[in-house]
């Protein structure tokens, strides 16, 4: 008994050791100093303070929770997308409602695919012209083509949430000991992490580290072109969501996020990935149009300026900043079709 003892002493102990002090570094202190979506997902303690901003900031658009509420809705722009539409006051929305245009926002959490979202909508006759003018559907730079690959006319892509939260059970805390995300933390620092970092060629932002990018590895994963076929795709989803938008008497804008790797890829010292053309691949589908805003040519004069914190440090979204550009420019294009105007 003496020997086995002494044995586990010289071989187990000394692992469960190492496995638990990293547990505990990871819980105690680097998940708590995790911010932002990138922080979270990279395990990365950035530890940036909140923007106090959104406090005081009014909500001047409306959310809707539940797609049979879209019946109810009288709106001059109802907006369709992914998480750069679930930011909230800080959000595009928030600046396109200051410029005197009622919005609602249907709700992430109702659907997977905008593209499929906002056919479905419109073809069970949820919204049409006497409740809705202007349907904008808003999606990522880096999920363009796959959300295109997967509209299909005959597919459903709608689910409803309870009106009420659902009560906090306690469970899924963020700062509960987890040996699998000290797995996760160990892998990302020794291995591959799903948060990719280089340095630019001057200080871009308000950060402990203001040279350096970090972005989302799918911004590059997901593809640097949009090859022929996939042009055609995005091409036929678009036309078939303005045919289906222009029978419910509906006008529709397409809106184009750039990815935080392609706007900021010019000032990458050394840049170690290849190019990246969405956005021109994406000029070349749609050409100059009122009903297609592609966000990356809004955003560029500010980062060849020096501007700071365009996009979040700690975040795959861009700030306040951003937001606000973007959502004054869509007030320009949807105030011209709604009263049919040239931009």
């Amino acid at each position: 008994m003496k020997k086995f003892l002494l044995k586990l002493s010289y071989t187990v102990l000394p692992v469960f050791l190492l496995l638990f002090g990293l547990t505990a570094y990871v819980t105690l202190y680097v998940t708590p100093r995790t911010t932002g979506d990138l922080g979270h997902l990279g395990l990365i303690p950035f530890d940036c303070q909140d923007d106090s901003t959104e406090e005081s900031m009014e909500l001047l658009f409306t959310d809707i929770r539940q797609s049979d509420s879209l019946r109810h809705v009288h709106a001059d722009v109802l907006t369709v997308g992914d998480s750069f539409s679930k930011m909230g006051r800080l959000g595009y929305q928030n600046y396109l409602a200051a410029q005197d245009v009622s919005v609602v926002n249907c709700t992430r959490e109702l659907y997977d695919n905008p593209f499929q979202y906002a056919y479905n909508i419109l073809d069970l006759g949820l919204v049409d012209s006497t409740n809705v003018k202007v349907l904008v559907v808003q999606v990522g730079e880096r999920d363009l083509v796959s959300r295109a690959e997967e509209f299909d006319v005959d597919k459903v892509d709608m689910v409803e949430l309870d009106p009420e939260p659902l009560p906090n059970t306690g469970g899924g805390s963020p700062n509960a000991w987890s040996l699998l995300r000290a797995r996760d933390f160990l892998m990302y620092r020794l291995h591959w992490s799903p948060v990719y970092e280089v340095t630019l060629d001057r200080d871009y932002f308000n950060s402990r580290e203001p040279r350096s990018l970090y972005f989302y590895c799918a911004d590059i994963s997901n593809g640097l072109n949009i090859g022929e076929s996939s042009r055609q795709r995005i091409k036929t989803v678009f036309q078939t969501l303005s045919q289906k938008a222009g029978d419910r008497g509906i006008a529709l804008l397409l809106m184009l996020p750039v990815d935080k790797y392609d706007l900021y890829q010019d000032h990458i010292v050394d840049n170690p990935y290849p190019r990246k053309t969405y956005v021109e691949d994406a000029y070349e589908i749609f050409g100059d149009v009122p009903n297609v805003l592609l966000c990356k040519p809004l955003l560029t004069p500010l980062i060849e300026k020096g501007e700071k914190d365009v996009f979040l440090f700690d975040d795959s979204h861009w700030s306040i900043k951003a937001a606000e550009i973007v959502g004054k420019e869509l007030s320009t294009r949807v105030k011209a079709l709604i009263y049919h105007q040239e931009i």
